[in-house]
């Protein structure tokens, strides 16, 4: 019977556990950190890496840091639902 409860425990799949270092969670809080205080935009504008009254291409740094603010907190382990791939059959 204990054969039995090995194979058993061998067939079910545990699911991955990814290791973080400390440094790379130390960089992750600091991006995200900077990713918001760049959204919040404190200084009326003044931090712009591309000006937002430009036509089409003017959102698109809010954009991208958005997508690293998603990236960082994904990486931190929290959930965010809109982030998640579908399941494969």
């Amino acid at each position: 019977m204990v054969c039995g409860t090995k194979m058993t425990s061998e067939l079910i799949k545990q699911p991955e556990q990814t290791t973080r270092s400390i440094g790379g969670i130390i960089v992750a809080i600091i991006v995200a950190f900077l990713c918001v205080v760049y959204m919040l935009n404190p200084g009326a504008g003044f931090i712009e890496c591309i000006p937002d009254n430009l036509p089409v291409i003017g959102n698109v740094d809010e954009g991208l840091i958005m997508i690293l603010l998603l990236g960082c907190l994904k990486y931190l382990g929290l959930d965010i639902p809109l982030t998640k791939s579908p399941k494969k059959n």
